[in-house]
């Protein structure tokens, strides 16, 4: 007689990861677009067990091939044996039910726990948690206050602090401090072990504090509309830029958010209107059709484009990360288009920031370098003095006065999500400099 009882069914929560792994793996589908698409769901479990696959890929896979898991099981199907192995090893540490698949995993436990120590994985510690203050609704005398009542310690560093010092002060955080940022006016910084507590508190559903990664802040920050100012925010769902450049503005003044989708467009009027932004109008349209009638007396722009997302930590990937030139290739001609559109298109505009979510030089060097040819009514202005020197990571040196003036934030080193920023002025009568 079988040691396993055949008749008890697998848990629903593990197919239905296993039928979203396997479709990500064979048709290159978006895993989130597959999560969202699983209405009956526990979308939040699904979540945590795919990124952590998604993390731990190559710890996973090597594990299930040097214990035979699968050549000595051959009935145990591919991807649910992934999503075992990640909950059992690298989740929540054990399995639900005692259906023969699950049985068949924990049996294997002491192996794969063995195969992955002996392979010399080490777990990469998560980034810090930044959490922004909405100055709509929030103040940060409030939000230092209300901290300070629950019992968090601030911890505070001398106002000549260099930015190396920074990050490793960031990187020392005990688990009950916080910091605010170097940077990023109202940004706080907690111990990455708060991640989820911070996504499920009141003042975030009110939209009081808003989750919003350090390195994203950065479009807003270096664009500095003044209060009054005129903007445009040309690619603007899901919002988090645009209510950032509400909160830079004191929520004075106009800007004019552009979205294609019609998803992405509810889901920016949702998020605008919630936070407070009184300044600003949503518009459902695409960016390279907005003209200046559209938008009248627009002075700063925002473009930040659809790029491929290669920097962002917090996507779930379970295919290797290889370069696709084809669609870099289409990527890098729509990014162009709408930095050229904005930079033609809008006469009274006085500076442009040009944001991606990707550490490819496709869509963002190379983009620099033809605008700029194709406009030379721009120059760009230097990231790196914008923030008083207090920076490390800058453009690739090979793009002549150009790189030396982009700024990167890289994931290893400045703690944050992967992103690319170029900052262009509209030249005056005087300028003679090509940069």
């Amino acid at each position: 007689m079988s040691k396993f009882n055949h008749s008890v069914k697998v848990p629903t929560q593990y197919k239905v990861t296993a039928k979203i792994l396997k479709a990500a793996l064979e048709r290159n589908t978006s895993i989130k677009t597959l999560i969202f698409e699983e209405k009956h769901a526990r979308t939040r479990s699904l979540h945590v067990v795919l990124k952590l696959y998604s993390e731990n890929r190559g710890a996973v896979d090597n594990a299930i091939a040097e214990t035979r898991l699968l050549k000595d099981n051959p009935n145990l199907e591919g991807c649910l044996a992934k999503v075992l192995v990640t909950e059992l090893i690298f989740g929540r540490k054990q399995l639900n039910g005692d259906s023969k698949p699950v049985q068949t995993v924990r049996s294997y436990r002491e192996k794969l726990q063995q195969a992955i120590g002996e392979s010399g994985y080490q777990k990469k510690e998560p980034n810090p948690r930044y959490v922004r203050i909405n100055t709509n609704l929030f103040s940060l005398a409030e939000a230092l206050e209300y901290l300070a009542g629950e019992d968090w310690r601030r911890k505070e560093l001398p106002t000549d602090t260099s930015y190396p010092d920074f990050l490793v002060a960031v990187k020392a955080l005990e688990e009950d401090e916080f910091m605010t940022d170097l940077h990023i006016e109202g940004l706080l910084i907690f111990h990455s072990k708060w991640g989820h507590y911070w996504a499920a508190h009141d003042l975030v559903r009110s939209k009081k504090l808003i989750l919003q990664n350090k390195a994203t802040c950065f479009a807003a920050e270096l664009l500095a509309p003044p209060t009054g100012a005129t903007v445009l925010d040309m690619c603007a769902a899901p919002g988090m830029k645009t209510l950032h450049l509400c909160n830079v503005m004191q929520n004075k003044g106009r800007i004019y958010a552009v979205e294609q989708s019609k998803e992405r467009y509810r889901a920016l009027c949702n998020i605008t209107d919630e936070a407070g932004c009184q300044i600003v109008t949503p518009s459902l349209g695409d960016a390279l059709q907005m003209k200046a009638e559209d938008c009248p007396d627009v002075e700063y722009i925002l473009v930040d484009p659809s790029c491929s997302g290669n920097g962002m930590q917090n996507r779930i990937s379970v295919c290797e990360d290889e370069k696709d030139d084809h669609r870099l290739f289409k990527l890098a001609g729509l990014q162009i288009k709408i930095l050229s559109h904005a930079m033609t298109a809008f006469p009274n505009v006085k500076r442009i920031a040009y944001c991606t979510c990707s550490l490819w030089k496709e869509e963002n060097e190379q983009v620099v370098k033809r605008c700029l040819q194709i406009n030379p009514s721009y120059k760009l202005l230097s990231c790196k003095k914008a923030l008083r020197n207090k920076w490390q990571n800058v453009g690739d040196k090979e793009y002549a006065n150009i790189g030396k003036n982009c700024l990167y934030c890289l994931p290893d080193s400045d703690l944050t999500d992967g992103i690319f920023l170029a900052l262009f002025e509209k030249r005056n009568d005087g300028d003679n400099d090509y940069y």
